[in-house]
């Protein structure tokens, strides 16, 4: 069973151009995916160039933002402002990661139970932005942060951002915890740009 997010974000408006055949199919709902019937504790396929543990990839990005962000949090910490700006930058990411972690929960969810969802990293984070998963109170709280720490000067908005630095640990830690839970695998295919579940052994940890 394959999924496309686009396909769920239109049901999800009330649009789908398979509303005629509803009675002879199930659609897949992002909260709720179709059960599909596989042999548990399905073999893992060995890793590739192409078909990668997506947590090995998240791993190898978390580390490269912190390699790069901590020269920048040594100079930030020294001032106040900086250091308030880097605090807060951090606590936003928490703030976004928050509905971002939700969204990322129920899509494992799907995979588990057999979907597969067709969508590049880049277009997945976008199609989260555009979804509304974020609640628009907090997109307007977030961008009236943005104004006054344009103006704190010119090392206050760098400060914040590096505060986001951190997001993929975060992304990493529940991958290995559904992992962990699930007895499943999170594999990406660079070719197809799909994403799947490997190896669930149907154990879950309750």
């Amino acid at each position: 069973m394959t999924t496309r997010i686009s396909e769920v974000i239109h049901h999800w408006l009330g649009w789908c151009p398979l509303v005629r055949n509803q009675t002879n199919q199930l659609l897949v709902r992002y909260e709720i995916a179709e059960d599909v019937s596989r042999p548990q504790g399905a073999r893992i396929p060995a890793q590739t160039f192409l078909m990668q543990r997506y947590r090995d990839q998240v791993l190898i990005g978390a580390i490269f933002f912190s390699m790069v962000s901590l020269p920048l949090i040594a100079i930030f910490i020294a001032a106040d402002l900086t250091r308030l700006m880097l605090c807060l930058g951090i606590f936003t990411g928490l703030l976004i990661f928050a509905f971002f972690g939700r969204w990322l929960w129920h899509s494992l969810g799907m995979l588990e139970k057999g979907a597969t969802i067709k969508t590049g990293q880049k277009e997945y984070i976008l199609t989260f932005l555009i979804a509304g998963a974020i609640p628009f109170g907090a997109i307007l709280l977030i961008s009236a942060m943005l104004i006054p720490i344009s103006l704190a000067g010119a090392l206050a908005f760098p400060a914040f951002m590096t505060g986001f630095a951190y997001i993929p640990w975060y992304v990493l830690v529940l991958i290995l915890w559904w992992e962990q839970r699930t007895g499943c695998v999170l594999m990406f295919d660079k070719k197809t740009h799909a994403f799947t579940a490997a190896g669930c052994s149907g154990n879950a940890l309750l």
